[in-house]
């Protein structure tokens, strides 16, 4: 019995492990083959999704490089600084008009006008207005179109220099002389004695100086960049001749015509006049030396013999005798 209870007992827990592994391999089998149906059946979706989300970034990436590129390129652009000059000719019916109506555009666009000539016409030239102007640098294009609808343009000549290095190096000046000014002020905060206190204070001022030359340099050329200069030259189309009234001939017409050619004849001797009176005055200090020299040496003239003297009483017995001395007989 005892042997009997034995053997029926010890089966049993040998088949119940053997059981259970055998169910759970089959359930892995199945759900190995589900597995692999869901995978095929999804896949093809996923990798459609998976396909336009990576085509969708990387077209994303390309526009984000795309337009990095255009904004940096952007950007030098915009950090170049252009010195613009130039002359424009133009040819108008009055110039005189013309010029006013230059200014006037000038104005409007947020310019100034620097300097403005003018001549009227004459029987020799045209009349003519030269204006030099000052305008924003975004405007002279339309500054140039202005002047072809004022009058015609002739002539454009416009220059760009670019300066972006020369800013550059101002700048970098500016700050290295802002920071020495810092350390100089800082140095005498701290000085200990007057020696040290005066030194440095004649270095600051010396730093101070130079900062703000290189300050006033910056500024000039910020404005040379921003507003362009333009030299302007208007002239008529032609020698316009000035218009005179014919008069006719008359008693004051001669009158008038008589006195301005006496005038002219007056004029012309008193020119004359003066132009012979120094070497007239100088022939006449001439003369009078030579004068005075002849005199000098012309002889004294000589003096007239006295008469001999008569006696009167030989004379007298003479006269009464008859005889006179020295006759014979």
């Amino acid at each position: 019995m005892t042997t009997s209870l034995l053997r029926l007992r010890t089966p049993r827990p040998a088949r119940r492990p053997a059981g259970a592994l055998l169910g759970l391999l089959v359930a892995g089998v199945l759900l190995a083959g589900c597995s692999q149906d869901a995978d095929s059946a999804v896949s093809p979706a996923g990798d459609a999704v998976g396909g336009a989300v990576d085509g969708s970034a990387a077209h994303a990436d390309e526009g984000g490089s795309g337009q990095n590129a255009g904004g940096e390129a952007a950007a030098r652009d915009d950090a170049r600084m252009v010195v613009q000059t130039g002359s424009v000719h133009v040819e108008a019916e009055d110039p005189i008009a013309a010029a006013r109506a230059v200014a006037d555009d000038v104005d409007r666009r947020g310019g100034r006008v620097e300097s403005r000539s003018e001549s009227a016409a004459s029987a020799d030239g045209t009349a003519t207005a030269v204006l030099v102007v000052r305008v924003p640098a975004s405007s002279v294009t339309a500054t140039i179109e202005e002047l072809g609808r004022i009058g015609e343009v002739t002539a454009v000549d416009l220059q760009a220099d670019d300066v972006t290095s020369t800013a550059q190096d101002l700048d970098a000046r500016i700050h290295a002389l802002e920071l020495s000014v810092q350390r100089m002020e800082a140095l005498m905060s701290a000085a200990g004695t007057t020696k040290d206190l005066l030194e440095a204070e004649s270095a600051l001022s010396e730093r101070q100086a130079e900062l703000e030359s290189l300050q006033s340099q910056r500024a000039r050329l910020a404005d040379q960049v921003a507003l362009s200069t333009i030299e302007v030259v208007v002239s008529g189309p032609g020698v316009l001749p000035v218009q005179t009234q014919e008069e006719d001939g008359t008693f004051l017409t001669g009158l008038a015509s008589g006195w301005e050619a006496l005038v002219t004849t007056v004029g012309v001797v008193m020119v004359v006049l003066g132009a012979l009176l120094p070497w007239l005055a100088s022939a006449g200090v001439v003369a009078l030396v030579v004068m005075a020299v002849r005199r000098r040496r012309r002889p004294a003239p000589a003096e007239p013999a006295a008469p001999e003297p008569v006696a009167v009483g030989a004379r007298s017995g003479s006269d009464e005798g008859g005889v006179r001395p020295g006759d014979d007989g």
